[in-house]
């Protein structure tokens, strides 16, 4: 099991609960969406990356796209 698997088991899905405004929910993928850019961002600043590395941040940028894509989604609405 990687390092990437261990931390970053996020779900990125959030149920929308009926005790939970919109904000709140945007707020979380709002969190997430940070935490996901700091991972790549400290990625980004090694010198030399494994092909794990590489591939985690490929991953990230993918869900944190997906997270925006949910955050326009809910402002939208």
């Amino acid at each position: 099991m990687t390092l990437f698997n261990n931390f970053y088991t996020i779900s990125f899905i959030i149920p929308m609960d009926k005790a939970e405004s919109t904000q709140e929910i945007y707020n979380q993928y709002k969190g997430q969406h940070a935490t996901m850019d700091r991972r790549i961002q400290m990625l980004l600043k090694k010198s030399y990356l494994t092909e794990a590395e590489e591939r985690e941040i490929k991953i990230l940028k993918i869900r944190k796209l997906y997270i925006k894509d949910l955050m326009e989604s809910l402002t939208d609405s």
